[in-house]
């Protein structure tokens, strides 16, 4: 049987050749540990994940015991590039993120685009908000303007991709906030404060 990589656990070689080995896993726990000293003492706190294709990032986010509430949305649809290196179908990334996440019920599936899902969340009602959707200049932007208002009082806004690998990323959130991110990690996400 061929082996399947994911994107953080066990990472294909051949994928984002900038990161090598555990920092593509690392990076992220990083990243959640700042978010756990920021939030630290709240009683409730919420996490709006806006492409969360296998739920591995889902995963970390979820072990780390920060968030009361994880609202996950992904279309398991369109071009994906790594569907294809990974020899993957939609249903077999599906069936992943189920298993990736099954021992939390605090983690909500929204099954559609960020665009078409912003306006059933209510301003203010997120502290942190993850972007690792699609990484077109346009995208990003478009999920930067949508969710930026979702964003409680102190909300965090990061996401993913942050590497000259993601070129569009970068400029985009440069034109957006018209600076770099406050945080860079080894895995190439982002924070920025609000």
């Amino acid at each position: 049987m061929a082996m399947k990589y994911g994107l953080r656990f066990n990472p294909d070689p051949k994928w984002n050749q900038q990161i090598f080995g555990n920092r593509y896993f690392l990076g992220i726990y990083e990243m959640c540990k700042t978010l756990a000293e920021r939030f630290q003492g709240r009683d409730h706190v919420t996490l709006c994940e806006i492409g969360s294709y296998m739920g591995e990032s889902t995963f970390i986010f979820a072990a780390q015991n920060i968030f009361n509430e994880i609202h996950c949305i992904e279309p398991f649809e369109g071009s994906e590039e790594f569907n294809a290196l990974s020899n993957r179908t939609w249903d077999e990334v599906k069936r992943e993120f189920w298993t990736n996440t099954r021992h939390w019920d605090h983690i909500n599936l929204h099954q559609t685009y960020s665009y078409k899902m912003n306006e059933f969340f209510a301003d203010k009602y997120f502290d942190v908000v993850y972007i690792d959707g699609d990484h077109e200049y346009d995208s990003v932007i478009q999920d930067l303007t949508l969710y930026m208002p979702k964003l409680n009082d102190g909300g965090v806004i990061c996401g993913h991709d942050y590497s000259h690998a993601f070129p569009e990323v970068q400029r985009a959130i440069q034109d957006f906030f018209g600076k770099e991110p406050e945080m860079l990690y080894q895995d190439s996400s982002w924070m920025v404060n609000v």
